[in-house]
């Protein structure tokens, strides 16, 4: 063995002996006052010896090592073997010295001792292990065991003395067993709080007055991506979609405006992945709130229901084949401008267009070709008509486009030219029977002069004004159209 190995082995041996020591200091220290004391004659009759031997037995079973070995490994097992010993002892050891019940006493430290090691389990065994050691002393007295205390007054001494340490017992083990309630109903709150807030599905953020996320819960890094710590202050408010942001000011002024009142919106939030995913916002004002103090918001990824809402909103909306705005959307439309232009003083005009030479198209080169045919057409509409225009498709071969505010029959006409000019140069030159043409009905709203239904009468009456002169041309709606 070299010098290092053994100094080493010295260390832990010299360690070993002072936890040991530490743990078997307090029957030590009573073995010195005992000796003192039995110098002045007030520690009984009994061999010093025994005193010895009583002490050491106690700073045994005080080592942790053989408090393990007798509890199973567990803090509270084999409670009552465990007390039991420890109070057999010091029972013993006190009825040794001659003052009976009086230093019965000492059970309570046994007991705060064993409160702290196995919990509010504790107090029952303490105190009948407490209660039939006196008694056991008691008997012990009646036949002939020397006692300072004269009877029958020591026996009513250890009746008292038994009293308090039952009942000081059970109050005490009674207030443990409180605690531990208290600490259990915590741990079960923090359980809840990590499995609703840290562990749910929601992001839960609480913002200060000034806008500053000053706690967001773990389940954000995991939905959004970025680092939490990336999200706190005005990080997370960093990745809100730029056309979403003046909604997102908005929805903030409300908040502060109505407190206690839930706010909802749903915006875009930029992914990890750059990819701009919908969050549904769920909004609380508690600033005046003395236990909180924040804004407290729970948002959740919404992006999969929302596209798919959006789906279904805009295939209710719009064409299957041609993705324009379909017959009902369009009437709509027509009406809602018509009002607007009522109340704005705007006139609103109608082209009604339908194609030139469809049908040859299906039969000649089948309906895919047809589809085809409709698809290039729709685009060439959504291309030329402005941007505060409505195009639909009515059904068939036929569209329209509400023109959202016109000058003069003139500037219609001007831009069914340029639809029938576009419609053209779509198709390939040497198309032959797949070429098509078309045909618009041009007629004009005055604000509050005729609702939908009537102005469609009138464009479709002036498509077919335009078809019986030929194919790609256009006609304004006048009586003389009818």
């Amino acid at each position: 063995m070299d010098s290092a190995t053994g100094t080493g082995s010295v260390g832990r041996a010299i360690r070993t002996l002072a936890r040991r020591i530490q743990h078997g200091a307090e029957p030590l220290v009573v073995l010195c006052v005992l000796a003192v004391l039995r110098h002045l004659d007030l520690a009984g009759r009994t061999p010093f010896w025994v005193f010895v031997v009583l002490l050491a037995a106690g700073a045994v079973l005080q080592q942790p090592e053989v408090q393990r070995r007798l509890s199973g490994g567990a803090d509270d097992g084999r409670l009552w073997l465990r007390v039991g010993l420890r109070i057999a002892l010091n029972t013993a050891l006190i009825y040794a010295i001659g003052w009976g019940a009086m230093l019965a006493v000492a059970h309570l430290q046994i007991l705060s001792w064993f409160l702290r090691q196995a919990g509010s389990r504790a107090w029952l065994p303490v105190a009948v292990c407490s209660a039939a050691a006196v008694a056991t002393g008691e008997v012990a007295v009646a036949a002939g065991l020397f006692t300072y205390l004269p009877e029958p007054e020591v026996h009513g001494v250890a009746v008292l003395i038994t009293l308090g340490v039952v009942t000081t017992s059970y109050v005490l083990g009674e207030a443990v067993r409180q605690r531990e309630d208290a600490e259990a109903a915590l741990r079960r709150s923090e359980e809840l709080f990590r499995a609703v807030v840290q562990d749910g599905s929601d992001i839960i953020t609480l913002t200060a007055d000034d806008g500053r996320i000053v706690y967001i819960s773990p389940t954000a890094e995991r939905i959004t991506g970025h680092r939490l710590e990336s999200l706190l202050g005005d990080g997370l408010w960093r990745h809100i979609h730029p056309d979403d942001q003046a909604d997102a000011a908005l929805f903030n002024t409300r908040i502060h405006r109505n407190p206690d009142t839930e706010h909802t919106m749903e915006i875009r939030i930029r992914h990890a992945d750059g990819e701009w995913r919908w969050h549904e916002f769920v909004v609380r004002n508690l600033l005046a709130h003395p236990g909180v103090r924040a804004i407290v918001g729970h948002h959740r990824d919404v992006h999969d229901r929302r596209t798919a809402q959006d789906r279904i909103a805009h295939a209710a909306m719009h064409d299957a084949l041609t993705g324009l705005l379909n017959s009902a959307s369009l009437l709509r439309g027509l009406s809602q401008a018509l009002a607007d232009g009522a109340s704005g003083g705007y006139p609103i005009g109608l082209l009604f267009l339908d194609l030139d030479g469809f049908k040859q198209v299906n039969d000649v080169h089948g309906h895919a070709a047809g589809d085809r045919m409709l698809r290039t057409i729709s685009d060439v509409l959504r291309r030329t008509c402005r941007e505060r225009d409505l195009v639909g498709r009515m059904g068939g071969d036929e569209f329209a486009v509400v023109l959202n505010g016109v000058a003069s029959a003139e500037q219609a006409a001007s831009i069914a030219d340029a639809l029938i000019t576009a419609v053209d140069a779509a198709q390939p030159a040497d198309a032959g029977p797949a070429r098509v043409g078309c045909s618009i009905g041009i007629a004009l709203a005055e604000p509050g002069a005729i609702d939908s239904d009537g102005l469609l009468r009138h464009a479709d009456v002036a498509m077919y004004a335009s078809k019986r002169r030929g194919r790609n041309g256009h006609e304004v709606y006048a009586l003389s159209t009818r």
